[in-house]
């Protein structure tokens, strides 16, 4: 593998960015070509159709072949419930707390299986699921996106999701470690504070070390302060990512940041700013959803700070690791439609 080189496409590579419609337009060429971002992220703004989202995906694939030779990450969040960013003719995946009373983990993996191949015929390799988060009560702002309160129950549920996509050819995302479970407030708008008291988080962790035993590829660090680990939030906390995750559960896939634009973040620094001390603190790919210029100022801000060229470097072998492992799609317009129909 070539030497990293400092620069904005070295550092861009670290970035999973939003793109601002459902097409191949020059703000998103410009992110793929000049920038070279590792990932995109979807969202209903990006999204129309089977066919559209097919024809989104291959048009950014080969955008991102021909300029950094390696296919991206693409993402999107079809979870279930509240969050599925892709409607009907996608199946329509209930509420994991539902699955986590109704359903047995065989049945939840066979569900993640088939998402997992719809979201693999469009084009899309990767979802950002399952949600590990032992939720306690109704209270918590993640109740609904939980399995249950009990870890045990977590965690069997969460591994039968990574089985099923991995299954289905799509890379999942264990989010959102190390816990929101015990949290009263909602980190898209305020950044939470860990409720429980045990520094251990042996209740939280449960399903993250059972994730990492099942070979999930990616973790995704949570918008969360826990007084007995940092003053820092763990996406911007070395003591959450280095020490935790790497060191004390031996994680050593990729590790990326929830969206630096959400309110837990960005009420306490700027995105790049942001974007900065999570790389710093030992994250590898880095989640800007919604401002096309915060990325680019982000990518600016890590290229000028020699401190972090080993860290970038670090975070661009385990990122060029996961691209490796990405298989270009074969799968045709007719074929999009076959399946659709059929299914």
């Amino acid at each position: 593998m070539p030497a990293f080189s400092p620069g904005l496409p070295a550092f861009g590579q670290l970035l999973m960015v939003g793109l601002p419609g459902p097409r191949l337009d020059p703000v998103a060429r410009e992110l793929v070509r000049d920038l070279r971002v590792g990932g995109i992220i979807l969202f209903a703004r990006n999204l129309e159709g089977p066919e559209q989202v097919w024809e989104l995906t291959q048009n950014l694939q080969q955008e991102a072949l021909a300029a950094a030779g390696k296919p991206l990450l693409i993402a999107v969040d079809q979870e279930g419930g509240p969050v599925q960013r892709l409607r009907e003719p996608f199946t329509i995946i209930p509420k994991a707390r539902e699955l986590g009373l109704t359903a047995t983990p065989q049945e939840v993996e066979r569900l993640a299986r088939q998402t997992a191949r719809e979201l693999a015929v469009v084009g899309i390799n990767m979802n950002l699921a399952p949600v590990l988060d032992v939720a306690r009560g109704p209270e918590c702002p993640l109740y609904e996106r939980s399995y249950g309160s009990v870890p045990e129950l977590v965690a069997a549920y969460g591994e039968a999701a990574i089985r099923g996509y991995a299954a289905g050819g799509v890379l999942p995302v264990a989010k959102h470690f190390p816990g929101l479970g015990d949290t009263l407030r909602d980190s898209h708008v305020e950044l939470p504070e860990a409720q429980g008291k045990d520094p251990a988080r042996k209740i939280d962790l449960i399903p993250f070390r059972r994730a990492i035993v099942a070979g999930v590829p990616a973790i995704m660090t949570a918008h969360l302060q826990v007084p007995e680990w940092d003053t820092r939030p763990g996406t911007l906390s070395p003591v959450a990512i280095q020490t935790w995750l790497r060191q004390n559960l031996g994680f050593a896939g990729v590790v990326m940041t929830d969206d630096l634009e959400m309110g837990a973040i960005a009420g306490r620094s700027p995105v790049p700013q942001a974007a900065r001390e999570a790389l710093a603190a030992g994250a590898d790919l880095l989640l800007i959803c919604q401002k096309v210029d915060a990325a680019w100022k982000a990518a600016e801000l890590l290229a000028a700070d020699e401190e972090l060229l080993h860290r970038g470097e670090e975070a661009a072998r385990r990122l060029g690791r996961l691209r490796e492992r990405l298989k270009p799609s074969q799968v045709s317009r007719q074929e999009v439609k076959d399946f659709f129909r059929l299914a």
